[in-house]
């Protein structure tokens, strides 16, 4: 083999996304061939490039230390794209393209060595730690584990990073949310799951200057973000591409990772499209625009109603509201689904939203009664949802309807935040677990996850509204006992007061058409 190129023994893998290629090479090799980029926004259109997190030379150097140790091990593979350029190309010269050959049963690897031509998708900072290692001999005697795809588009580059590190702490969501969804122009619109077409939206609602009011209020994950505006960015407040992918998505499914699953059976080249979830049970409002491919309709919802927001919340919003905060933004997608849901409309791009709005505008979201938590994000929604008729007074918890009067009538709560610690803990509970819950309306069940965790590996099935209260009873009043003072006596004076069964009745209240289609109401 001439000097110019690497041969390598290789395994070919096939898996349902298409075929791998596993090799063995050295730290020296793969740093010659292989190069990463953090994912970035190229112009004021919303493309992007890359597929990968911004270099932490912190965690680069921790890495080093590690790769110098005599215990150092890599048993992790490094993904990379073979044959793609460092401009974002696939490259079409057979001179300088990797190659598999075939000896009977055996494949050889034959790698160009004067050419970066292989994209690291998941793996870039095990190997750019080697920048900081001063045992040279790390470099050749060490050999790196990597899985081949070839001439995968930037898409699924970016796919395969969000699915490897969207469930992991150290990723930022949004930025597995703007990797999974970027360059959807290289799919039909027709195969977009729910949570593409979230991401699609929420590109667009941060750069239509002229029309959106969410114009650069929506953090963007990626380098290179000012490039997506004529102007410096928007300083007054921001809130994450999650929150308003969350909030479109609640809209169209009542459980994305489910939608998205299904649509995956289909390879987007062999049929993938949103007619695949049509049969699927889904309560969210506007899951028809979904199904139905009006996404313009679905975005003209969106901006009118929140043109309605900016003019009676936003704009006259003190710095130290909650309602442009991100529970102020997700309560606001709350009370757009409250609406929709009521008024059940044809054509709701019309809907007059400011008639339901304007009764709530006096509400000081400043207020201590609010806070930053899922609770605050509840006390947000319940209040406009009551101003606007929307929520009726006896669907909110029995202990907060003081509090609830002093808010709508514009008077002051002085609440002190610290007082309710232990029963907000108890009410997080609840939430978060009917966040994540599973409902089938074809078996009339609710799939709960319970685990202390939340890795959502354990999904346990309730056939009835009895046992689904008291399991939700039972997880808040852990929470509560869990995190009450030390001091028996207070300890005990609070568990006298506490009402878990207020509580869960006043979230599962959120869940109305869940449990109608159930045949379960409360």
């Amino acid at each position: 083999m001439d000097n110019n190129y690497l041969e390598l023994n290789t395994l070919r893998v096939n898996q349902p996304l298409g075929e791998f290629f596993v090799i063995s090479i050295s730290a020296k090799d793969l740093l010659a061939i292989a190069f990463s980029e953090p994912i970035k926004y190229i112009d004021n259109s919303g493309n992007v490039k890359g597929n990968q997190r911004k270099k932490d030379d912190k965690r680069l150097k921790e890495i080093a230390k590690y790769i110098e140790s005599v215990e150092m091990a890599f048993p992790n593979s490094i993904i990379l794209a073979a044959n793609y350029t460092e401009n974002g190309k696939i490259s079409g010269d057979s001179s300088e393209r990797w190659k598999v050959l075939q000896d009977g049963k055996c494949h050889k690897l034959i790698i160009p060595k004067k050419i970066k031509l292989a994209a690291i998708i998941d793996g870039q900072h095990r190997l750019n730690a080697f920048e900081y290692v001063n045992k040279h001999e790390r470099f050749d005697d060490l050999q790196l584990l990597c899985s081949v795809y070839f001439d995968l588009p930037s898409s699924y580059q970016a796919f395969l990073f969000a699915t490897i590190n969207s469930n992991q702490k150290t990723v930022d969501r949004s930025l597995a949310l703007e990797q999974f969804g970027y360059n959807v122009d290289e799919e039909t619109e027709k195969a977009w799951t729910p949570e593409k077409l979230g991401v699609f939206l929420s590109r667009k609602l941060n750069i239509d200057k002229n029309i959106s009011p969410l114009y650069g209020h929506i953090k963007v994950a990626p380098m290179g973000a000012e490039n997506l505006f004529d102007e410096k960015i928007q300083e007054t407040w921001v809130v994450s591409t999650a929150t308003i992918v969350d909030g479109i998505c609640s809209l169209i499914t009542s459980n994305a990772k489910r939608d998205r699953i299904l649509m995956q059976q289909q390879s987007i080249f062999s049929g993938r499209n949103r007619s695949l979830v049509k049969d699927i049970k889904d309560v969210s409002p506007l899951r028809h625009l979904f199904l139905s491919l009006k996404d313009q309709v679905l975005y003209d919802v969106i901006i009118s109603y929140f043109n309605i927001v900016k003019k009676l919340f936003w704009d006259n919003s003190s710095e130290k509201s909650y309602i442009n905060k991100t529970v102020g933004v997700q309560a606001c997608f709350d009370v757009l689904k409250l609406i929709l849901t009521k008024e059940k409309s044809e054509r709701p791009e019309r809907i007059d939203f400011e008639d339901y709005l304007s009764n709530a505008k006096h509400i000081d979201f400043s207020d201590k009664f609010f806070q930053a938590s899922g609770i605050g994000r509840t006390r947000i929604k319940n209040s406009i949802g009551v101003a606007a008729q929307l929520i009726s007074k006896d669907k909110l918890k029995k202990n907060d309807l003081s509090a609830y009067e002093s808010i709508l009538s514009g008077i002051n709560t002085d609440t002190e935040k610290d007082k309710w610690f232990w029963e907000e803990e108890a009410e997080n509970a609840v939430l978060n677990t009917l966040e994540n819950a599973e409902w089938n309306y074809d078996s009339k069940t609710v799939g709960l996850y319970i685990n202390d965790d939340y890795n959502y590996e354990n999904l346990t099935i309730y056939e009835s509204l009895h046992a689904l209260v008291n399991k939700l009873v039972e997880i808040a009043e852990i929470a509560f006992s869990s995190n009450l003072p030390l001091d028996n006596e207070f300890a005990e004076e609070q568990k006298e007061k506490f009402d878990a069964e207020d509580i869960v009745y006043s979230y599962l209240s959120d869940y109305e058409e869940n449990l109608k289609k159930l045949g379960w109401g409360i």
